[in-house]
């Protein structure tokens, strides 16, 4: 247990801790609803944030935290609203995310494709103070939300109709999912990366399902 008395190694096994808890949390709602790989299209809307965060010298992560949940409001409006089914607006979240987080990051001074490595797949040892600041407090705000109105989640994400003559808020309700799924994109993205972070959101509720 010696590697404990590094800090960055502190700052890793914190993060992976917090990651681990909260992914799963938000997936068995995504689950539930059959929105598996909504995790692999916030992930790449997030590539744009990452990318934006790069060309204004600003944090990454709260970058794409922000891009992120527009990014994941926007899926949401268009179910609702819009003629196009959920998969079609999937793909277009899916594409567009990619190309702009490439543009912007080639735009960037002194940006390359490598600055991208670490947010594609991840790079735990290298998590910074702040990274473990931006993580632990969208950590807390996903945990409260998925443990705090888990009733009326669960019961939208079985049941939509059922929900909503009971009177519970379901488009409220599915927002916010949308909003926590994508914070959780963020807080698992330096530790896991944005191509593997749906993976986490999905494998341990499918396991767990099996018992």
């Amino acid at each position: 247990m010696d590697f404990l008395n590094y800090a960055f190694m502190q700052r890793a096994l914190l993060a992976a801790v917090l990651v681990g808890v909260t992914a799963p949390a938000v997936g068995i709602y995504l689950v539930q609803r059959r929105q598996a790989l909504m995790g692999d299209g916030i992930g790449h809307v997030a590539m744009t944030g990452v990318g934006l965060g790069f060309l204004l010298s600003t944090s990454p992560v709260w970058m794409a935290t922000a891009v992120s949940v527009l990014g994941a409001v926007l899926m949401e409006l268009i179910r609702w609203y819009g003629r196009t089914r959920g998969d079609i607006a999937l793909a277009m979240l899916f594409y567009g995310g990619m190309a702009g987080g490439v543009m912007l990051i080639n735009l960037a001074p002194g940006g390359s494709n490598a600055n991208l490595t670490s947010y594609l797949f991840g790079s735990l040892s290298t998590v910074s103070p702040s990274d473990v600041t931006a993580i632990v407090v969208l950590a807390a705000f996903v945990l409260l939300v998925t443990l705090g109105l888990r009733r009326q989640l669960f019961a939208v994400s079985q049941d939509e109709e059922f929900a909503r003559v009971t009177g519970l808020p379901v488009r409220a309700l599915n927002l916010l999912t949308a909003v926590t799924a994508a914070v959780t994109v963020t807080v698992a993205m330096r530790v896991v990366g944005l191509l593997l972070v749906s993976a986490l959101m999905v494998v341990p509720v499918a396991a767990a399902q099996q018992l």
